[in-house]
C-alpha cells in the first residue's frame, strides 16, 4: 500500500474527530506561543535592571510573564486532553474496523495467521497507531511550532546568532532522517517477531497437557529460545538505532550553544558595529531560545522513530482491515422448508492449484432422512460439514437445496437453516442461560430450560451455584462433556431444519452417550441430518451411510447392507467392536 493510501486510510479514521484536533492544534500553537514569550519579556526585565540611572520598575513585565505563564498551562492542558481523546477515538475505531474483519473474513484468510499475530493486530499494532501516527503527530506539531516561533524571536533579538543557529541545526535533522530510515526495516521485523513470539506462546499454554504428557518440555522451551532470541535481536537493533539519535543530536546542539555564547559576547562587549543593539538581557533571552530551539528538534526525532514504529504497526492493522471478505454472491430466497439435500460432483481443495482434498463426492438426501461420514481421520468428513455451511465454496460442483445451488442463497440466510455441533465446544464469557439461548434471540427461561432438559444437560446444571445464572467460560471448571451439552442444547433450542454433527459426542463419555441418545434422537426426528462419527455404534440407525476414504466416496447404503458387502465400512466396524 503507498504512502497516498496510508495517509487516506488515516484521514477516514480520523473523520469525526477532526474538529477536536484542529481545537487541540490551535490548544498546541497558543500553549507554546505564551511559553516562548515569557523568555522575551525577561531578557527586556534584565535589560531595565542593568540600565543605568533611574530607578528600575519591572512590575509591568512580571505581570505579563505571570498571565502567560497561566496561559500556557490552560492550553496546555486543553492541548494534551484533546490529543488523547482523538487518540481514543481513533484506536476505537481501528479496534472496531479490524474486529469486524476478523468476523466478515473468508476462513482462509483466517487460517493463514496464527492466533496470536491477529490478536497482536488487534491489540498492540493499534495502540501503536494511537502512540505514533496521533499522538506522535500532535507532538510533532507542537516540536514545528515551537521551532518556527522560537526561529522569530532570536530573529528579532539578533539575526545574526539566529542565522548561526538555524544553519547549524539542520545537521541534527539529517541525523535523525538517516538513522530513522534505516531503522524502519528494523521495526517491521520487531513486529514480525513479536507476532510469532504470542503465537508460540498460545499454542504452547494451550497445549501444556499434552506437552507435559509427551515430556516436550525441552523441545518447546528450545523453540521458545530461538524465539525469543530472533526477537530480542529485532528488537535491540530497533531500540539501539532510536538510541544513537538523542545523543548526535545532543553534540550537535552543544555546538551550537558554544557558538551563540562566543558570538553574544562579542556583540555585548561592542566589539563588532553592525547596527545591532544587543544586551546582557537580550543574550539571556537569546541563549533560552536556542536552547529551547534545540529541544524540539530532540523531541521530534524521538517522535520520528515512534512514527516508524506505528507506520510499520498501521500497515499491519490496514491488512487486517483488508483481509478477504466472503464473497456474497446469493441472492435467491431460501425456501421455508427444504425439502432435498443434495451434493453433485464437490472437488475442494484449500488452495487452488493444491492437492484436492474432496473428490467428486455426490449424494442426496430428503427432507427427514439422516446421512452418515464416516471413514479414516484426514478422509475429508469435516471438510464436507464445511463446505455444505459456505465456510468455503467448492472449486468444482456444490451443494443444493431443492435444486437450486446453495450458492444462490446469502450465507447467512443459508446457515440459519443449519445448526451445527462441533467436535471442539464454544463457550463464552457469561451465564449458562446466555449460552444456551445464544443461537435464539429472546428465548424465554423456561425454552432454555427444556433444550438443557432434552439435551441431558439439567441435572449438572442445576447442581451449579446459580443454576442458569452461574457465570461460565471456556475457562471455567466445566468439564469438556458438560460443555458440549451445553452445545447441543443451544442447537436443540435454535430448531433448525437441518442439523450437523460433527463428532458431536466424541468428548462425551459412553454412559453420557447412551442417556443422550433418547435426546438426539428426539432432535433428529423430522429433520435432515448429517452426522459425522468415529463411533459406528452412533450410526448404525442412519438411513444413508456414507463411507469416505481420501477424499472420495468408495461405499454407501445403510449399515445392514454394507456390512454384508463385507468391504471398507465393514473392516471398519469389525475392527472397532471385536
Amino acid at each position: 500500500m503507498s504512502r497516498r493510501e496510508k495517509f487516506a486510510a488515516l484521514r477516514d479514521y480520523l473523520r469525526g474527530s477532526r474538529g477536536l484536533l484542529t481545537l487541540s492544534l490551535l490548544s498546541g500553537t497558543v500553549s507554546t506561543a505564551a511559553k516562548l514569550l515569557i523568555p522575551f519579556f525577561a531578557g527586556k526585565a534584565i535589560n531595565v535592571l542593568f540600565a543605568e540611572g533611574g530607578t528600575p520598575d519591572i512590575s509591568l513585565y512580571l505581570v505579563l510573564m505571570g498571565v502567560l505563564l497561566v496561559l500556557g498551562t490552560v492550553f496546555r492542558y486543553f492541548f494534551d486532553y484533546l490529543t488523547y481523546l482523538v487518540g481514543q477515538r481513533v484506536v476505537t475505531k481501528m479496534r472496531t474496523a479490524v474486529f469486524a474483519s476478523y468476523m466478515d473474513a473468508d476462513l482462509s484468510s483466517l487460517d493463514a495467521h496464527s492466533e496470536g499475530d491477529l490478536t497482536l493486530r488487534l491489540m498492540s499494532d493499534v495502540e501503536n497507531v494511537n502512540n505514533g501516527l496521533v499522538t506522535g503527530f500532535a507532538s510533532l506539531y507542537d516540536g514545528i511550532i515551537s521551532i518556527i516561533l522560537t526561529i522569530a524571536f532570536m530573529m528579532s533579538l539578533n539575526y545574526i546568532l539566529g542565522l548561526i543557529v538555524v544553519f547549524l541545526t539542520p545537521v541534527s535533522l539529517l541525523v535523525s532522517r538517516f538513522i530513522s530510515k534505516f531503522n524502519s526495516k528494523h521495526y517491521k521485523r520487531q513486529g514480525k517477531q513479536s507476532g510469532e513470539l504470542q503465537a508460540f506462546l498460545s499454542e504452547t499454554l494451550e497445549g501444556s497437557e499434552s506437552v507435559y504428557a509427551l515430556g516436550a518440555e525441552g523441545e518447546r522451551t528450545e523453540g521458545f529460545e530461538g524465539i525469543n532470541d530472533a526477537y530480542r535481536e529485532a528488537t535491540f537493533k530497533a531500540n539501539m538505532g532510536a538510541s544513537i539519535i538523542n545523543p548526535l543530536t545532543r553534540l550537535v546542539n552543544a555546538f551550537v550553544n558554544c557558538a551563540v555564547l562566543i558570538v553574544g559576547a562579542l556583540f555585548i562587549a561592542g566589539h563588532w558595529e553592525v547596527g545591532i543593539v544587543f544586551l546582557v538581557g537580550d543574550l539571556s533571552a537569546f541563549l533560552t531560545y536556542a536552547s529551547t530551539y534545540t529541544q524540539p528538534f530532540n523531541e521530534v526525532s524521538s517522535v520520528v522513530s515512534e512514527i516508524s514504529y506505528a507506520v510499520a504497526s498501521f500497515d499491519r492493522v490496514l491488512k487486517a482491515v483488508d483481509l478477504r471478505k466472503e464473497g456474497e454472491t446469493g441472492e435467491g430466497t431460501i425456501p421455508s422448508r427444504v425439502a432435498s439435500l443434495s451434493a453433485k460432483d464437490v472437488h475442494f481443495a484449500y488452495e487452488d492449484g493444491k492437492k484436492e482434498v474432496i473428490k467428486g463426492v455426490s449424494f442426496a438426501l430428503k427432507e427427514g432422512q439422516s446421512a452418515a461420514l464416516v471413514g479414516l481421520t484426514g478422509s475429508g468428513k469435516t471438510t464436507i460439514i464445511s463446505l455444505l455451511m459456505r465456510f468455503y465454496d467448492p472449486q468444482k460442483g456444490g451443494f443444493f437445496l431443492d435444486g437450486e445451488p446453495s450458492t444462490r442463497f446469502l450465507r447467512k440466510d443459508l446457515r440459519s437453516r443449519f445448526g451445527m455441533v462441533l467436535q471442539d465446544t464454544w463457550i463464552f464469557e457469561g451465564t449458562v442461560r446466555e449460552n444456551i439461548a445464544y443461537g435464539k434471540e429472546g428465548a424465554s427461561l423456561d425454552e432454555v430450560k427444556k433444550a438443557a432438559e432434552e439435551a441431558g444437560a439439567s441435572s449438572f446444571i442445576e447442581r451449579l451455584p446459580e443454576g442458569y445464572d452461574t457465570l461460565i467460560g471456556n475457562d471455567s471448571s466445566l468439564s469438556k462433556g458438560e460443555r458440549q451439552l451445553l452445545s447441543i442444547a443451544r442447537v436443540i433450542l435454535m430448531d433448525p431444519e437441518v442439523v450437523l454433527l460433527d463428532e458431536a459426542t466424541s468428548s462425551i463419555d459412553v454412559l453420557t452417550e447412551k442417556r443422550l441418545s433418547a435426546s438426539l434422537e428426539r432432535l433428529l426426528r423430522g429433520k435432515t441430518s448429517l452426522v459425522v462419527a468415529h463411533r459406528l455404534s452412533t450410526v448404525e440407525h442412519s438411513d444413508l451411510i456414507l463411507v469416505l476414504d481420501g477424499g472420495k466416496i468408495v461405499e454407501s447404503g445403510t449399515h445392514a447392507s454394507l456390512l454384508k458387502e463385507g468391504g471398507f465400512y465393514a473392516s471398519l466396524y469389525q475392527a472397532q467392536f471385536q
